[in-house]
Order: C-alpha cells, then sequence, then structure tokens
C-alpha cells in the first residue's frame, strides 16, 4: 500500500471527514494511487487522487467522484460530503438560514436569496462544472451568474435544470416552481395595477389629448371633453372626413 499517508490537518470539518472516508474507501479497496489512477481509465493520475484525500483543500467534485467509483464506493455518499466539505469552507462569509424558504418566498430579491442560500449549501460547484452537468444550453453560467448576483431570475426550465444539479431532492422542486410563479404572478399584477393607474390619472389624459401637434402638421382642437370620450373607448371622432389622432386634426 506505499507509504503512511501524512496525518490531515484542517479547520474545516467537512473536509476532514471528506478525507478520511476517501482514505478508508481505498484502503478497503486495498488499492495504490497508482492502481487507482488505472481504474479511473487514467482520466486522473495518481498524484491528483492523493491530494484529494490529502485534507489540504476541498478536491474538485469530479475527482472525489472518480476516486469513490473506482474504490467501488458510494457516489451519493461522495457528492453529499463533498457538498458538506464545500458549505463548510462557505460558512464563514455566508448567514445560513437568513434566505426564507421556498414556500414562504413572496418576491423576487427574496426567491434569489432562497436559490443562492441552496446554491452555497449544496457546495457552491463552480458555475462552468454546473453548466456541463445540466447539459447543452440549458443552465448558460452567463444566466447563473447574473441571478447570483441579483440582476436577473431564471426561468422554470432554468431553475429546474438548477436544482437537478444541486441534488436537490425532486419531490421539494413544486416549491421552488410555486414560489416563481407566485413572483411571476405579482410581477405582472404590479405592472397591470401600474398601467390602469397612470391611465386614469387626469394629468395623464391631458398629456395625451391636449397635447401639440408637430409645427405645420396641423392645430389643436378645442373639444377635447368630446374627443376624451371617443378615445376612451378607442373609437378618435371623425372630422371633415378623417379621423382624429390624439387630439389633433388635419388641414386640408
Amino acid at each position: 500500500m506505499g507509504r503512511p499517508e501524512k496525518p490531515i490537518a484542517t479547520l474545516n470539518l467537512g473536509l476532514l471527514a471528506l478525507a478520511r472516508w476517501l482514505r478508508e474507501i481505498r484502503t478497503n479497496a486495498q488499492l495504490t494511487y497508482v492502481e487507482l489512477a488505472a481504474r479511473t481509465g487514467n482520466a486522473y493520475s495518481a498524484t491528483t487522487l492523493q491530494r484529494a484525500a490529502s485534507g489540504k483543500r476541498v478536491p474538485r467534485l469530479s475527482v472525489v467522484e472518480a476516486y469513490a467509483m473506482a474504490c467501488g464506493g458510494s457516489l451519493e455518499q461522495a457528492r453529499r460530503r463533498w457538498r458538506h466539505a464545500r458549505a463548510v469552507e462557505h460558512s464563514a462569509a455566508l448567514a445560513f438560514g437568513s434566505a426564507p424558504r421556498p414556500r414562504l418566498v413572496e418576491n423576487a430579491a427574496e426567491l434569489r436569496a432562497a436559490l443562492r442560500e441552496m446554491y452555497h449549501r449544496a457546495g457552491a460547484m463552480p458555475l462552468r462544472e454546473m453548466e456541463r452537468r445540466a447539459g447543452l444550453g440549458r443552465l448558460p453560467r452567463s444566466t447563473m451568474r447574473r441571478m447570483l448576483d441579483g440582476t436577473t431570475m431564471l426561468s422554470k426550465d432554468q431553475i429546474l435544470a438548477f436544482l437537478t444539479v444541486c441534488d436537490v431532492p425532486e419531490r421539494e422542486h413544486q416549491d421552488w416552481l410555486d414560489a416563481l410563479s407566485r413572483v411571476w404572478d405579482k410581477k405582472h399584477s404590479w405592472y397591470d395595477n401600474e398601467i390602469f393607474k397612470n391611465l386614469h390619472k387626469p394629468n395623464e389624459w391631458n398629456h395625451w389629448i391636449e397635447r401639440k401637434p408637430p409645427s405645420g402638421r396641423g392645430r389643436s382642437t378645442s373639444n377635447a371633453g368630446a374627443q376624451r370620450s371617443q378615445f376612451a373607448r378607442g373609437r378618435p371622432a371623425p372630422k371633415n372626413g378623417k379621423r382624429l389622432k390624439l387630439g389633433v386634426t388635419t388641414t386640408g
């Protein structure tokens, strides 16, 4: 089995657990790192695999998965332990639990915060790797970056891909889609209400009805009241055989 490995020295308890587990499954499989590399089809070198179990830093998920598969270990355990190690690594800069649960989300900012927290709990996988795992064109990393930065929102299909890559159980997906639906409905309800309110403000009517036409193209009319009534019904009143446009007549 070669020389004994150096003791694991890390303050990240998640990384400590991951490194110990990797060493344990390799010992149980009775493999050297060279043999382990051969079992991965030499996709990863013996040095890379040994570094993954050193506990010095959290390795890439693909390396942990290849390591576990070569040793006959559980892929589910490999991913869960990797996510935990990464989450602990990011926990110093993040306040986990500050974002609402999907069922309590009421607006876009809260949904983005919930997605961002879930992303970090799932290990904050590099966006390029998430894009690759989601499949061609399903989850562009540029869109994910803007969502994490708080400047855009993922679509329904993108959220489903995002949840799948982050290993969120399928039974929880509907809660996230319901949250997206509430955010979408509220956004459009607000938009429609603002349009409705603006169209019923007298000063808005005056802006549209009584504005002056460009020089040389007509003259303002004086029957603003009658035209307002016609305009409200969507049929500007005819005059001299021609239709009025926004309270303006043309001279022939």
